[in-house]
């Protein structure tokens, strides 16, 4: 290259030459050296002088790529003055400005590394990339060791394999120095020359390996890490193994896997879960069957409950997106110490890591958003539709799992974080439910906290602040939290402090859930959870207990020997062929083939078990649906004796014309009160029996099982012989047509006849209420003779003939009903449920929200009632 006309003439031009050259060669000083006298040379024509300029922003654009600061600020003021910057190069100045420092030297280090690795060939290997990482994780490893842990896949890096699990993970201030980072960088090159010859993997280009470079310092995880990718030697060996058959060989791998599996499917990025809900009609689709089949006020009333369940979905989906970002941020580190190793100790990987950490901060968002929806909805869904047992054992199991995950300090090799697990501790002794827990209360006195207490005084209304000693742990939590926060020039906010509140939380709200839950649900739920953990185990067993069960049957009448030997063949077979193909280091797809003939097997045994109970199986159609019921009505009417009743009938000839005008009367408010006559059911509704109806029995039955309730005897109620008999045909004839029955989710409509006060014509009028399922204890309790009051609107709507206004039998439409005098003593009034949600039902449940946040932050200090 041309350094310039004035450049070389004089006395020291070879040792201008000599400058040049290195500066070709890529050294930055060379280049600053060199750009510097570019931009200092004096020529007489000014075109000489502009040629200099753009020559000695090229050389500095240069240098501060590879991360030079002395050119970087000289670039700087050439760009500010415009001297030796063109439309030709604008650009690239514009962009290496633009650039940051880390950046520049990650990116120095991927050519340094991509230079060394290549051994002067256009591109190097997966290979030879995690030859290079292992060798940096595992400094001890031989290189015949190390070359039979690799495999390529997806993103399996472990903890282990990482810092985070501490034994190999260096500190920071380690990394950084020189020394260390021209040790790891020799013994890579040893490690990646000595297989040269025999590469294997995906090719990866200079310019791939620099974008991976750039990607690192933005803090993102490269994309070639799906490609280059770290196991543990038993999950190699899991590997070798038949999917049914590993939980056997390998229990404690197999666990593992499956958590993996379980954080990357849950927790990676993109999950449709927003898209299937937010950007498509389902959640409309659902409303509408819902208000189809079981009316709008289960609708008003499902809305709430939809949204807390959501809430929870959405806590345990970021909490498993937050667990993969761990593992991920875990694979950055692998990278930070592979550039470091390349770059002489001077990248700072701390800041590849906290823009990671800031760029990954969606998840938290989510969490704690969703966390104060479900605390605000809490007080308002009823615990009856929540299975709050389960959920205290979910809350639980995640508790556990992020507190183990969490707990691993950044620097320590060998140690947890114990901080973290002194703030757990000290977080768990100020806010376990001791009130409830009987073992505590009773038997381990010495574990009561509580004892000795204080006095507690009452704050406001419904505010109670109690002193006791578990104040003392609730004062040390914020301590404790602006100590994990200092960390590291403050760095442990996001490191350390934030997860640690995930971990919270989840206790948090175990505890909150615990307080609704019950021994049997927590059982049913810790029993679900491991029944989900050892699936594959059960499979697995049942796919070879199956058949053999099966063989045994069909032989019952053979000779002992000849089944104990078919036995034996049948569950042998699939580990024998398992151990042949891992000898013969046959092809893995012959694994999945076993897979899938012990499920083929297994599934074919089962059925050759149950098919006589399958074919014996006769049931008929359960659950008890009332046919609509109309029951004739002698009614008559009271209000309208001057309008519309027998007194305008006598002035008027024809009863249309009094019918006519009265129907202007609809929807008018009406008080009185009267004698009631009689009370009947309307109708009986059962949409939910309505939907079974059309499913075949054999699904319909547990489903009528799972939402009704199994056929109770009471017949011993009776002391008529001949009723009790009755009864035990009629519960016979019951539980043949199905073991359950739904009559819980009846609605009801009752019809209530009223005698009103005698009129001066002399005849009592009657009036009939119309009152759906809100009135259903009130109108079972009445008796014929009892005084009530009611209040309600007048209506026309669904009547026809002596039902309309004007006509014998007005009908009200029931709004509230309550007794004078009765049968049943202190039978309270009730009112009509009421769709609408005003702004006062808003906030209160607000105010209720916003007191269970209180308490979930403040209990048991300060309790909110």
């Amino acid at each position: 290259m041309v350094a310039g006309v004035c450049l070389f003439d004089g006395p020291k031009g070879s040792l201008r030459r000599l400058r040049s050259q290195l500066a070709e060669d890529g050294c930055p000083e060379s280049q600053v050296v060199l750009a510097k006298q570019l931009l200092d040379e004096c020529c007489e024509l000014d075109v000489d002088k502009e040629e200099n300029a753009k020559l000695g922003v090229y050389w500095l654009t240069k240098a501060s790529e590879q991360g030079n600061l002395e050119a970087t600020d000289i670039l700087h003021k050439c760009l500010a003055s415009g001297r030796g910057i063109t439309e030709h190069n604008y650009y690239d100045v514009k962009s290496c400005l633009d650039m940051s420092q880390d950046e520049k030297l990650a990116r120095r280090a991927a050519r340094e590394m991509f230079t060394s690795l290549s051994n002067g060939e256009e591109f190097i290997t997966t290979e030879q990339l995690q030859r290079c990482m292992r060798d940096l994780v595992f400094p001890s490893t031989s290189d015949k060791l190390s070359r039979t842990r690799y495999v390529n896949g997806t993103n399996h890096l472990q903890k282990s394999l990482t810092g985070d699990s501490g034994d190999q993970e260096l500190s920071s201030d380690d990394d950084s120095s020189p020394d260390q980072s021209s040790k790891d960088k020799d013994r890579i090159q040893d490690v990646s020359q000595a297989d040269w010859s025999a590469p294997q993997g995906e090719k990866i280009t200079e310019a791939a390996l620099v974008s991976a470079a750039a990607s690192y310092a933005r803090g993102c995880l490269p994309v070639v890490s799906r490609v280059v990718c770290l196991v543990e030697p038993t999950q190699m060996d899991l590997d070798a193994v038949p999917l049914l058959q590993r939980p056997f060989v390998h229990p404690l791998a197999s666990l593992k896997r499956l958590y993996i599996w379980l954080v990357e499917s849950l927790g990676r990025r993109g999950l449709p879960l927003r898209k299937f809900f937010f950007t498509t009609h389902l959640h409309a689709v659902i409303l509408i069957l819902l208000h189809a089949l079981l009316g709008a006020e289960s609708v008003v009333l499902f809305v709430p409950l939809a949204l807390y369940y959501l809430s929870f979905v959405v806590m345990t989906i970021a909490t498993f997106q937050i667990l993969q970002r761990k593992r991920e941020l875990s694979n950055l580190r692998v990278w930070s110490r592979l550039f470091l190793s390349y770059s002489g100790g001077s990248l700072n990987p701390e800041e590849a890591e906290y823009q990671f950490c800031r760029n990954n901060l969606k998840p938290y968002a989510h969490f704690f958003l969703a966390l104060l929806l479900n605390l605000m909805l809490f007080p308002i869904v009823a615990t009856q539709w929540t299975p709050q047992s389960e959920f205290t054992v979910i809350a639980f199991a995640l508790t556990l799992v992020t507190l183990l995950n969490f707990v691993w300090s950044e620097t320590t090799s060998r140690y947890p974080d114990f901080l973290a697990l002194f703030s757990f501790s000290v977080n768990v002794l100020a806010k376990y439910p001791y009130e409830m827990d009987v073992v505590v209360a009773q038997t381990w006195r010495f574990l009561d906290i509580k004892v000795p207490t204080f006095a507690s005084y009452v704050v406001g209304n419904g505010i109670e602040f109690c002193l006791n000693f578990r104040l003392v742990f609730y004062l040390l939590i914020p301590a404790v939290f602006l100590k994990m926060a200092a960390r590291d020039n403050w760095r442990g906010t996001y490191k350390t402090l934030i997860p640690h509140c995930v971990t919270l939380s989840w206790w948090q709200l175990a505890v909150l859930s615990s307080q609704s839950a019950t021994w049997y649900g927590l059982i049913r739920g810790a029993l679900a959870l491991v029944g989900m953990v050892l699936f594959l185990p059960i499979v697995g067993l049942a796919s070879i207990v199956l058949p053999i069960v099966a063989t045994a049957k069909y032989m019952s009448e053979s000779d002992l020997f000849m089944r104990i030997g078919i036995t034996t063949v049948l569950g042998g077979m699939p580990f024998l062929a398992s151990w042949y193909l891992r000898k013969t280091r046959a092809t893995r797809r012959l694994n999945w083939l076993i897979t899938c003939v012990q499920l083929i097997l297994g599934f074919t045994a089962g059925a050759f078990l149950t098919w006589p109970m399958i074919t014996g199986y006769k049931d008929h159609s359960s659950g008890i649906e009332s046919s609509p019921f109309e029951m004739p009505s002698e009614l008559s009417w009271e209000q309208y004796q001057n309008y519309c009743h027998q007194p305008a009938w006598e002035e008027s000839s024809s009863k249309a014309q009094i019918q006519v005008q009265c129907a202007q009367l609809e929807g008018v408010s009406i008080s009185w009160e009267g004698y009631v006559t009689n009370t009947r059911v309307k109708s009986v509704k059962n949409n939910l029996a309505l939907a079974l109806d059309y499913l075949p029995d054999l699904i319909a039955n547990p489903l009528r099982c799972a939402f009704g309730e199994p056929h109770v005897d009471d017949c011993d109620k009776h002391t008529n012989e001949l009723r009790k008999l009755n009864c035990k045909a009629y519960l016979n004839v019951r539980r043949k047509k199905s073991k359950c029955h739904l009559s819980a989710w009846n609605w009801y409509e009752f019809e209530i006849a009223v005698k009103m006060k005698n009129g001066i014509w002399g005849s009592a009028a009657q009036v009939v209420l119309m009152g759906d399922r809100s009135f259903s204890n009130f109108s079972l309790s009445i008796y014929p003779g009892d005084k009530i009051w009611f209040s309600g609107t007048l209506s026309n709507v669904g009547f026809e003939s002596e039902s309309l206004l004007g006509g014998t039998l007005p009908h009200v439409i029931l709004d509230e009903v309550g007794c004078h005098v009765c049968h049943t003593i202190d039978l309270k009034s009730y009112k009509r449920q009421r769709l609408g949600i005003g702004l006062h039902d808003v906030a209160k449940a607000v105010y209720l929200g916003g007191k269970t946040v209180l308490n979930f932050l403040l209990n048991p200090i300060v309790i909110f009632k």
